[in-house]
């Protein structure tokens, strides 16, 4: 549905008196994740093209920039403390969350567009659309904040009001942070013109991460493999644990 809005809005803007095109590259689409990877910074670099008449000051535009991972479920558990320790009172679960959310912004996105355009394009933390699965109740709210706590804890949520520089009239430029605990898969990278609180156009480009090396292969034969890659675990943890033994006894 956020794809066929999107696509929506582009046929829309293209047929405006006034067309105006966004045109957005990345200083790297393809990242690799191996055993060293620490996070990486990359940079977005972005163009306004108007057909004929003047794009206009600074002040007549704004530009938000937004990367979004895999959606993924999350299931939140409730802590309580019974006696001396801690147990989980209850769970709730959320579907179509996102494995990593950053945006930037011109300047705070309340001041950009109003509230059913953030809500539509999900623009913002405050306007992200995970839900509970098809049939379930909404749960309290508190379930959705400690989702978006636990998130910007890992570094894998972050928005940055004022994140997005012009460089010049039309150019603009942000940079996205990558966390070193980046999730692999496909991102979408959208980036949406605002004239006066409406999004008069925008763009979209693939950001591809992935792992490579040993970290690869371990990870598609989890995935293919779960129960034998369980097995394994557990057998390569006892014989630590026995090598282990056997030094300590030799050691006294």
């Amino acid at each position: 549905m956020r794809i066929g809005a999107l696509l929506l809005l582009i046929l829309m803007s293209a047929s405006s008196a006034r067309a105006e095109e966004l045109a957005a590259g990345l200083s790297r689409d393809d990242i690799k994740i191996s055993s060293s990877f620490t996070g990486t910074d990359l940079v977005l670099f972005g163009a306004i093209e108007s057909e004929g008449a003047a794009i206009g000051t600074v002040a007549d535009r704004d530009v938000v920039v937004v990367v979004r991972g895999p959606n993924a479920p999350v299931t939140v558990r409730r802590k309580e403390r019974l006696g001396p320790i801690w147990i989980n009172r209850d769970q709730r679960q959320f579907v179509g969350v996102p494995s990593f959310y950053f945006v930037a912004s011109t300047k705070p996105l309340q001041d950009i567009g109003d509230r059913a355009t953030l809500d539509r394009y999900h623009l913002g933390l405050a306007h992200l659309d995970f839900n509970p699965p098809p049939g379930t109740v909404m749960p309290p709210a508190d379930y959705r904040a400690a989702i978006l706590r636990q998130k910007a804890r890992g570094e894998l949520y972050s928005e940055q009001p004022n994140g997005v520089q012009f460089i010049s009239g039309s150019l603009f430029r942000t940079t996205i942070a990558l966390p070193s605990n980046l999730p692999s898969g496909t991102y979408d990278v959208n980036v949406y013109l605002f004239r006066k609180r409406e999004i008069v156009t925008a763009f979209s480009t693939p950001l591809r991460i992935g792992k490579t090396g040993v970290e690869r292969w371990l990870f598609k034969f989890a995935a293919d493999e779960p129960w034998i890659y369980g097995l394994l675990a557990v057998m390569l943890a006892g014989l630590a644990g026995w090598i282990s033994s056997l030094i300590f006894r030799q050691r006294q």
